[in-house]
Protein backbone atom coordinates (compact mmCIF):
# COMPACT_ATOMS: atom_id res chain seq x y z
CA UNK A 1 0.00 0.00 0.00
CA UNK A 2 1.55 3.43 -0.88
CA UNK A 3 0.48 5.01 2.47
CA UNK A 4 1.89 7.34 4.93
CA UNK A 5 0.86 5.26 8.41
CA UNK A 6 1.84 5.16 12.05
CA UNK A 7 0.17 4.07 15.36
CA UNK A 8 0.60 4.54 18.67
CA UNK A 9 0.23 2.99 22.05
CA UNK A 10 0.04 4.38 25.55
CA UNK A 11 -0.45 2.25 28.89
CA UNK A 12 -2.80 3.52 31.61
CA UNK A 13 -1.29 6.23 33.47
CA UNK A 14 1.04 5.32 36.01
CA UNK A 15 1.71 1.75 34.57
CA UNK A 16 4.39 0.34 32.03
CA UNK A 17 2.79 -2.83 30.56
CA UNK A 18 0.40 -2.38 27.56
CA UNK A 19 -2.51 -4.42 26.61
CA UNK A 20 -3.06 -2.79 24.02
CA UNK A 21 -1.08 -3.18 20.28
CA UNK A 22 -0.99 -2.05 17.14
CA UNK A 23 0.29 -3.42 13.85
CA UNK A 24 0.98 -2.46 10.00
CA UNK A 25 1.88 -5.30 7.85
CA UNK A 26 1.85 -4.92 3.50
CA UNK A 27 2.09 -8.72 1.91
CA UNK A 28 1.15 -9.58 -1.42
CA UNK A 29 -0.25 -6.14 -2.60
CA UNK A 30 -2.80 -6.44 0.50
CA UNK A 31 -1.73 -4.21 3.82
CA UNK A 32 -3.00 -5.66 7.19
CA UNK A 33 -4.02 -2.28 9.67
CA UNK A 34 -5.11 -4.07 13.37
CA UNK A 35 -5.26 -2.64 16.70
CA UNK A 36 -5.72 -5.05 19.58
CA UNK A 37 -7.28 -4.35 22.97
CA UNK A 38 -6.93 -7.04 25.37
CA UNK A 39 -9.04 -7.74 28.51
CA UNK A 40 -7.92 -5.36 31.54
CA UNK A 41 -4.15 -3.57 31.95
CA UNK A 42 -0.74 -4.34 32.78
CA UNK A 43 1.27 -7.35 32.61
CA UNK A 44 -0.99 -10.21 32.13
CA UNK A 45 -2.67 -7.67 28.87
CA UNK A 46 0.46 -7.20 28.14
CA UNK A 47 0.83 -10.86 27.32
CA UNK A 48 -2.26 -10.94 25.85
CA UNK A 49 -1.45 -9.13 23.32
CA UNK A 50 1.83 -9.71 22.71
CA UNK A 51 0.79 -12.93 21.22
CA UNK A 52 -1.80 -11.36 19.57
CA UNK A 53 0.32 -9.37 17.65
CA UNK A 54 2.84 -11.97 16.92
CA UNK A 55 -0.33 -13.72 15.19
CA UNK A 56 -0.90 -11.24 13.12
CA UNK A 57 2.83 -10.79 12.12
CA UNK A 58 2.14 -14.38 10.54
CA UNK A 59 -1.03 -14.60 9.63
CA UNK A 60 -2.08 -14.93 5.70
CA UNK A 61 -3.40 -12.45 5.02
CA UNK A 62 -5.77 -14.89 1.42
CA UNK A 63 -8.32 -15.58 3.77
CA UNK A 64 -9.20 -12.00 4.24
CA UNK A 65 -10.27 -10.07 7.15
CA UNK A 66 -12.64 -12.55 8.65
CA UNK A 67 -10.10 -15.13 8.42
CA UNK A 68 -7.13 -13.63 10.26
CA UNK A 69 -9.74 -12.62 12.98
CA UNK A 70 -10.41 -16.80 13.04
CA UNK A 71 -6.65 -17.42 13.06
CA UNK A 72 -6.41 -14.74 15.83
CA UNK A 73 -9.37 -16.30 18.13
CA UNK A 74 -7.64 -19.38 18.13
CA UNK A 75 -4.20 -17.78 18.90
CA UNK A 76 -5.51 -16.40 21.79
CA UNK A 77 -7.81 -19.53 23.19
CA UNK A 78 -7.16 -19.66 27.12
CA UNK A 79 -6.44 -16.35 27.51
CA UNK A 80 -7.80 -13.60 29.24
CA UNK A 81 -8.86 -12.30 25.61
CA UNK A 82 -9.08 -9.46 23.31
CA UNK A 83 -10.94 -7.18 21.17
CA UNK A 84 -9.45 -6.44 18.12
CA UNK A 85 -10.05 -4.34 14.54
CA UNK A 86 -8.42 -6.04 11.50
CA UNK A 87 -8.24 -4.21 8.47
CA UNK A 88 -7.12 -5.43 4.92
CA UNK A 89 -6.50 -2.66 2.29
CA UNK A 90 -6.07 -4.30 -1.29
CA UNK A 91 -6.18 -0.72 -3.93
CA UNK A 92 -8.90 1.77 -2.74
CA UNK A 93 -10.39 -1.14 -1.40
CA UNK A 94 -11.06 -2.13 2.57
CA UNK A 95 -12.68 -4.84 4.32
CA UNK A 96 -12.68 -5.42 8.00
CA UNK A 97 -13.82 -7.61 10.83
CA UNK A 98 -13.96 -5.76 14.53
CA UNK A 99 -14.31 -7.82 17.39
CA UNK A 100 -15.24 -6.00 20.87
CA UNK A 101 -14.64 -2.19 21.63
CA UNK A 102 -12.51 -1.14 18.80
CA UNK A 103 -13.52 1.32 16.51
CA UNK A 104 -12.49 2.46 12.32
CA UNK A 105 -13.04 5.60 11.19
CA UNK A 106 -12.27 6.99 7.38
CA UNK A 107 -12.78 9.97 5.84
CA UNK A 108 -13.75 11.62 3.62
CA UNK A 109 -16.36 9.08 3.03
CA UNK A 110 -17.51 6.26 5.66
CA UNK A 111 -16.96 2.99 5.29
CA UNK A 112 -20.18 1.00 7.20
CA UNK A 113 -18.57 -0.77 10.35
CA UNK A 114 -20.26 -4.11 11.79
CA UNK A 115 -18.89 -5.93 15.10
CA UNK A 116 -19.19 -9.15 15.92
CA UNK A 117 -20.05 -9.38 19.70
CA UNK A 118 -17.72 -11.32 22.06
CA UNK A 119 -14.14 -11.75 22.74
CA UNK A 120 -11.25 -12.89 20.95
CA UNK A 121 -10.40 -16.25 22.87
CA UNK A 122 -13.01 -17.20 24.11
CA UNK A 123 -16.56 -16.03 22.87
CA UNK A 124 -17.53 -15.32 19.30
CA UNK A 125 -20.61 -17.04 17.60
CA UNK A 126 -19.93 -15.51 14.57
CA UNK A 127 -17.70 -12.91 12.44
CA UNK A 128 -19.18 -10.22 10.51
CA UNK A 129 -16.89 -8.63 8.10
CA UNK A 130 -17.43 -5.11 6.56
CA UNK A 131 -16.16 -3.55 3.21
CA UNK A 132 -15.70 -0.12 1.96
CA UNK A 133 -14.55 2.66 -0.60
CA UNK A 134 -11.04 3.80 0.53
CA UNK A 135 -10.33 6.41 -2.79
CA UNK A 136 -6.99 8.07 -2.94
CA UNK A 137 -6.62 10.57 -0.67
CA UNK A 138 -8.67 8.33 2.47
CA UNK A 139 -7.41 8.80 5.79
CA UNK A 140 -8.11 5.60 7.80
CA UNK A 141 -8.26 5.50 11.65
CA UNK A 142 -8.68 2.88 14.09
CA UNK A 143 -8.23 2.82 17.67
CA UNK A 144 -9.48 0.83 21.09
CA UNK A 145 -11.56 1.98 23.45
CA UNK A 146 -9.05 3.43 25.48
CA UNK A 147 -9.67 6.62 23.14
CA UNK A 148 -13.04 8.70 23.26
CA UNK A 149 -14.33 8.67 20.00
CA UNK A 150 -17.54 10.47 20.81
CA UNK A 151 -16.00 14.08 20.12
CA UNK A 152 -12.65 12.77 18.32
CA UNK A 153 -13.65 14.38 14.34
CA UNK A 154 -10.97 12.79 11.31
CA UNK A 155 -11.56 16.81 9.20
CA UNK A 156 -10.01 18.46 12.66
CA UNK A 157 -6.86 16.29 12.62
CA UNK A 158 -6.49 16.47 8.48
CA UNK A 159 -3.65 18.97 8.37
CA UNK A 160 -1.47 16.47 10.67
CA UNK A 161 0.67 14.01 8.99
CA UNK A 162 -0.19 10.27 10.45
CA UNK A 163 1.85 10.64 13.61
CA UNK A 164 0.92 13.68 14.10
CA UNK A 165 -2.32 12.93 14.21
CA UNK A 166 -1.85 9.89 16.70
CA UNK A 167 0.08 11.89 19.19
CA UNK A 168 -3.00 14.55 19.33
CA UNK A 169 -5.41 11.69 19.57
CA UNK A 170 -3.61 10.30 22.26
CA UNK A 171 -2.79 13.67 24.30
CA UNK A 172 -6.66 15.08 23.31
CA UNK A 173 -8.65 11.89 23.83
CA UNK A 174 -7.12 8.86 25.78
CA UNK A 175 -8.58 8.18 28.65
CA UNK A 176 -6.07 7.91 32.17
CA UNK A 177 -7.62 5.28 33.43
CA UNK A 178 -7.43 2.79 30.30
CA UNK A 179 -5.01 1.61 27.76
CA UNK A 180 -5.00 3.17 24.66
CA UNK A 181 -3.96 2.28 20.85
CA UNK A 182 -4.39 4.74 17.76
CA UNK A 183 -3.27 3.76 13.70
CA UNK A 184 -3.43 6.72 11.22
CA UNK A 185 -3.14 5.74 7.52
CA UNK A 186 -3.09 7.98 4.37
CA UNK A 187 -3.66 6.41 1.38
CA UNK A 188 -1.89 8.05 -1.58
CA UNK A 189 -1.53 7.51 -5.12
CA UNK A 190 0.62 5.13 -6.85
Amino acid sequence: MNAARFHLVRPRVGEVACGDGAIVRDEGGRTLLAVVDALGHGPLAAEVTSLALTCLARVALDGGAVGVQSELNDALRGTRGAAAMVCLLEGERLTGCGVGNVELRTDPRSVPVVLSPGILGSSVRRFRSFEGAVPRGSRVLLFSDGVSGTRLRLDELRALDPEAACRAIVQRFAYPHDDASVLVADVRAP
